[in-house]
């Protein structure tokens, strides 16, 4: 049955927003808007989903951890773990650009050591931000007088309500709580592979169980080169290990780091053609980085023109082209889009002087088990030569992974064809406005995603700068969806 509690009412003091994260968890006490996730995506939405709807309506933000506003990007860690943005463009609201900014210069300022300035700007910590957005929740809470319900539960299922004629979904929990949503929004955040850890193989890479119980001298083999190893690596120098650090991928590329901003580039125009192919449109920015050269600016002011228009362009790529994209620019378009905070990249370049750490080229044909050890056999790149390495642990940062094996809800909307993957398999099928599309083509109804989830279809959701703008659409949107079933009766 559906279960009905007292409301957790927001308050204006301290320690009565603190009451309204302990609380949480009690049932909602009327039918409102759900939002599944409550990392930045989830957080972000629940908040401009309670400024667009009627102040009557109440939002409902679950977490199954029960961590609100942090999710496993800003989680509290032992690590300093820097942001990949600068400060300046990690405003939860785009109409703000200056939140975050202001609140580092306040409520942030008791944090000084959280906060690092560089020639390129100034870089928070990840747990500093995930202190930014428990602030900004707590705020919203006080201000909708308790609108914005928070619940530690993990939704498993969604099912049709059970009166006829109803619409909205009941949430199957587990434990077997069911609520009763009017509209439920699925901001799940990047999915871990769904694939087991044990004391040599970690598939998750953010689970803490993957840098502990470590021989401080015995090498560590790190599959993937990007941001995520970058983590690692900074959090292994932190706590201490000085043994072996060996980072594999096929091209042994490492993001780029940022540097003070210049000048900038304006947003080019593509032709058609270009537009629809890879190949051209790889000629034409490498056109537009030549034009700029010439005038004496970085590629990182070119690269940073194109985000305006990147979600246009993917989606006028044909899908055999998409695949081609993933397939062959990916990784080159990964270390120049998503790059490093000076710091984190000055570190890596020390550790590989002093030999601490090697990038290796490489693909992973196969994992040998013994006890408390693991043999990694891969083919070197390009060549093809196999090679072994040995390494007391095997951590997989290989980045996004596709959610056909992702469990939890995901894979249950999956299974019974309330949603279907897009055309390359990276997340759920969503239209430009939102809505999850379900296995026979049809926008479902009060259903909607956002974030790394629906990446697939605009492929540039992964960042604060692009959630953002993301939840503020979700939210018009669905507030107008929402208006208009209500005229109708």
């Amino acid at each position: 049955m559906v279960v009905q509690a007292k409301t957790v009412a927001g308050g204006a003091s301290a320690r009565t927003l603190d009451n309204q994260i302990a609380r949480a968890g009690t049932e909602p006490s009327e039918t409102g808007v759900v939002v599944v996730g409550a990392g930045f995506s989830g957080t972000i939405a629940a908040i401009q989903l309670r400024r667009h709807l009627p102040v009557t309506q109440n939002v409902y933000l679950t977490e199954r951890s029960g961590s609100f506003a942090r999710g496993v990007a800003f989680a509290h860690t032992t690590t300093a773990h820097l942001l990949n943005v600068r400060a300046a463009n990690m405003s939860a609201f785009a109409d703000d650009p200056g939140h975050f900014e202001r609140w580092l210069g306040t409520q942030g300022a008791q944090f000084p050591e959280e906060q690092l300035r560089t020639a390129a700007g100034t870089f928070a910590t990840r747990r500093l931000y995930g202190k930014y957005l428990e602030a900004t929740l707590h705020s919203e809470i006080a201000v909708s007088g308790g609108k914005v319900e928070l619940l530690t539960e993990e939704v498993l299922a969604l099912e049709a309500p059970l009166e006829a004629g109803e619409d909205g979904h009941l949430l199957r929990c587990r434990g077997g709580r069911t609520i009763a949503a009017q509209a439920v929004v699925l901001a799940t955040g990047n999915l871990p592979a769904h694939r087991p850890c044990d004391d040599v193989e970690f598939h998750d890479p953010w689970t803490p169980k993957a840098l502990t119980g470590l021989d401080p001298h015995a090498p560590v083999i790190i599959v993937g080169t990007g941001l995520t190893m970058v983590d690692l690596v900074l959090a292994l120098h932190t706590q201490g290990f000085r043994g072996p650090i060996i980072a594999l991928s096929r091209r042994g590329l490492v993001p780029q780091p940022h540097e003070a901003v210049g000048p900038s580039w304006p947003a080019p125009v593509f032709s058609d053609a270009a537009s629809g192919s890879v190949l051209r449109l790889m000629q034409a920015i490498r056109a537009e980085l030549r034009a700029a050269a010439a005038q004496n600016i970085g590629w990182r002011a070119v690269i940073d023109s194109l985000r305006p228009l990147t979600a246009k362009l993917w989606r006028g790529l044909p899908a055999a082209e998409r695949a081609r994209f993933l397939r062959h620019i990916r990784p080159y378009w990964d270390i120049h889009r998503h790059r490093t905070a000076p710091p984190a990249a000055e570190l890596l370049n020390r550790l590989r002087a002093n030999g601490t750490l090697r990038i290796i080229r490489g693909r992973v044909a196969e994992v040998r088990r013994g006890p408390g050890l693991a043999e990694v056999i891969y083919n070197e790149c390009p060549a093809g030569v196999g090679k072994s390495l040995a390494a007391q642990r095997v951590i997989y940062a290989t980045g996004l992974q596709g959610v056909r094996d992702s469990g939890g809800l995901v894979a249950a909307l999956l299974a019974s064809g309330q949603a279907r993957l897009d055309g390359q398999g990276l997340g759920l099928d969503v239209t430009q406005t939102l809505g999850v599309i379900d296995s026979h083509g049809k926008t479902a109804r009060n259903l909607w995603a956002l974030g790394p989830i629906v990446r697939g279809v605009f492929w540039e959701c992964l960042a604060v700068p692009d959630i953002r703008l993301q939840a503020d659409q979700l939210a018009r949107e669905l507030a107008l969806a929402m208006a208009e079933e209500a005229a109708a009766f």
